[in-house]
């Protein structure tokens, strides 16, 4: 139902009524365990559908209303940012407890104070306030905090990009994502093609193809070369361009 506020008279009609009559009746079989609906429709044929457009779903479903194919959408603020951290190794799975403190520079930025060692916690254990939203939360559209958020609004505007770009703390996950990949060949007469090729699985879970592993060693070599030899910085960058990349931020 588009009407998210109106689910009545003087809302829309529902696209698939008959299968909401058919979930809701398995919800109550399944004793209101909204896991099990969660399984439900996680494996079903509809939900592993690919994103990808044909010329006969574009014009019989051009708005997707059928659920044709699967939505290409970007990850939201939470799951972009525990991304960023997990990939980088910075993330600290401890849960529960008081939220973690922000702190604002004198440009307005509002960034997270992260642990002794260094690690961050996971976005949901953030400290919230209308007037101190953590700024790369609400650059990738983090929802407003007022009395009602029906739907959290989806935006493609340059701030994203300028963030992941330029930010002192991207930049710094970036950093220790290189770390991690050097770490993880350790011992190993590692070559250019055995970095793109752990980059790739640990940023996106998977190898990169034949195409994708040959523009990636080409890249490191070039950028070795600007870098004057430094192998590290050459690898930072590397990691730098995968995590702005449209692969690790939108799910397909």
């Amino acid at each position: 139902v588009s009407t998210l506020e109106n689910f009545g008279k003087q809302g829309e009609r529902p696209s698939h009524p008959d299968l909401l009559d058919w979930l809701a009746l398995t919800f109550i079989k399944e004793n209101w365990s909204i896991k099990e609906m969660h399984r439900v429709i996680m494996n079903s044929r509809t939900y592993k559908q690919s994103s990808e457009i044909t010329e006969e779903r574009l014009e019989k479903d051009p708005q997707n209303r059928l659920l044709s194919r699967m939505p290409l959408r970007r990850m939201n603020a939470e799951a972009l940012r525990d991304s960023l951290l997990y990939v980088s190794g910075k993330l600290d799975i401890q849960g529960g407890g008081p939220p973690d403190s922000v702190s604002i520079d004198r440009d307005g930025m509002v960034s997270v104070e992260p642990e002794e060692d260094g690690t961050l916690r996971r976005s949901v254990y953030l400290r919230y306030r209308r007037t101190e939203i953590p700024t790369m939360m609400d650059t990738f559209d983090y929802p407003e905090m007022g009395p009602n958020c029906l739907s959290r609004n989806v935006s493609t505007v340059s701030p994203q990009s300028l963030m992941l770009m330029n930010n002192a703390g991207i930049r710094t996950l970036a950093s220790s994502f290189a770390v991690r990949v050097e770490k993880l060949l350790s011992g190993e007469e590692a070559g250019n093609s055995d970095r793109v090729d752990a980059v790739y699985r640990l940023a996106l879970s998977r190898p990169p193809d034949a195409k994708e592993a040959e523009l990636g060693s080409r890249a490191l070599t070039e950028l070795e070369q600007r870098w004057n030899g430094n192998r590290n910085a050459a690898l930072e960058t590397y990691c730098h361009t995968i995590l702005n990349s449209a692969a690790f931020l939108y799910i397909d």
